[in-house]
């Protein structure tokens, strides 16, 4: 499935519709918790009445799509219980005597909701009301894409200031002769290619958006420090003029790479899990906020939904702290060098770390390692150079799979 982004402004039915949906989320979450006996089914079928009789002034289907975001809000809740239960007993205690509570405005709506005909969307809010949204101006070749790739089949979402496409794409993707693999860090995106190429694309200009907007929340915190939840307002616009400004740099960065990659599998690290370890070691505040606001997942979601072959990841541990041509442990002098005692081998951190990548997902892919010639190319183009001392080095960066 790809998702494509389109900025949208409802026009005032629509949007009391979408303040209905949140009503109905927040009445529904309180019922649904008092019965723990009934399944999400046997909830949506009792509850079905009473919503068509309070929001008679929406078509059936809006309740339909009050009770699966109610479902949703809830699952998510869930999950978020079990990973503080596994990792914060303090916030499991506070969350566990607490319900969720729906705040901002979505519906995922149903296929009966909508109809794309020609350059214009149709949205239904009674039999007897619609929406059309023209289409015409949008400018998305992605859009264009996935429309033609899934033969205009797609679920849509609405918000108070977008359309998500949601299109369903053919998932199988050709798997290619070469590879190249890409270590993510905080300042720069470094990858290695099979044909022995090396590059990086710098992420600073990411970074200081967030450091900024970081800062921006403190001062937030200071200036309304007795009123909650204007507070909670204004943090919630400055978080979305945050994620307005870093995705186009997101998009900015994943472009160039994509053009180096050309038809090539694309090898990843899973750092999921990672962060998750990194986060819930000891450490300064300004370490974690960084990790917290470290946009890696949404980078590598660009990159996969971008990509034209075959995504694979492979685990993180030890890319950066095992020599790639004899295993051994490597030894690092200043943050970006990395020095083998056993075969006297120095080379660059992150260079040296996508050639790793690349070699473990050359075993998946294909079953086999780097040829030794590829990998002796790869590593003499890795190697540390004098120049890259004058290269700032991101002091406190913390990096993944580095600490076991």
């Amino acid at each position: 499935m790809r998702t494509v982004v389109i900025p949208f402004r409802p026009p005032p039915s629509l949007l009391r519709a979408l303040y209905d949906v949140r009503s109905m989320v927040n009445r529904l979450v309180i019922e649904w918790r008092h019965r723990p006996d009934l399944s999400r089914f046997a909830a949506t079928k009792r509850s079905y009445p009473a919503l068509r009789s309070v929001y008679a002034h929406l078509g059936s289907k809006w309740a339909v799509v009050g009770c699966n975001e109610t479902s949703a809000t809830l699952n998510s809740w869930d999950r978020m219980l079990r990973r503080a239960r596994g990792h914060d007993l303090a916030r499991f205690d506070r969350m566990r005597s607490r319900l969720p509570h729906r705040a901002h405005l979505k519906a995922s709506l149903h296929p009966a909701q909508y109809r794309l005909k020609g350059r214009g969307l149709d949205i239904t809010i009674h039999p007897s009301r619609h929406v059309t949204v023209d289409l015409s101006q949008v400018r998305n070749p992605l859009f264009e894409r996935y429309l033609g790739e899934s033969n205009g089949k797609f679920g849509l979402s609405v918000t108070d200031h977008r359309l998500l496409f949601h299109f369903y794409t053919p998932t199988e993707a050709s798997r290619a002769k070469e590879s190249v693999g890409i270590d993510l860090n905080m300042s720069s995106l470094d990858y290695a290619r099979l044909d022995g190429q090396i590059g990086s694309v710098d992420l600073r200009p990411i970074s200081r958006v967030q450091g900024a907007m970081a800062r921006k929340r403190i001062s937030i915190h200071r200036a309304i420090s007795k009123d909650v939840r204007h507070q909670r307002a204004v943090l919630r616009r400055y978080g979305r003029r945050e994620r307005n400004r870093a995705i186009p740099l997101l998009h900015e960065a994943a472009n160039p790479l994509l053009n180096a990659v050309g038809d090539r599998n694309i090898v990843l690290e899973d750092l999921n899990a990672t962060t998750d370890e990194l986060l819930r070691e000891r450490g300064s505040s300004e370490r974690r906020r960084r990790l917290a606001a470290w946009s890696h997942g949404h980078l590598q979601r660009i990159m996969s939904y971008k990509a034209r072959t075959a995504v694979v990841r492979v685990n993180p541990r030890g890319t950066s702290s095992e020599c790639p041509r004899c295993g051994g442990p490597l030894a690092h002098p200043t943050w970006r060098r990395a020095t083998c005692e056993n075969c006297k081998g120095d080379f660059h951190r992150d260079r040296m770390a996508a050639v790793a990548i690349l070699s473990r997902g050359q075993s998946i892919l294909w079953g086999a390692a780097l040829p030794p010639n590829a990998l002796n190319e790869l590593l003499e183009a890795a190697r540390w150079r004098p120049d890259d001392e004058n290269r700032p080095d991101p002091a406190g960066e913390p990096k993944k799979g580095d600490e076991a």
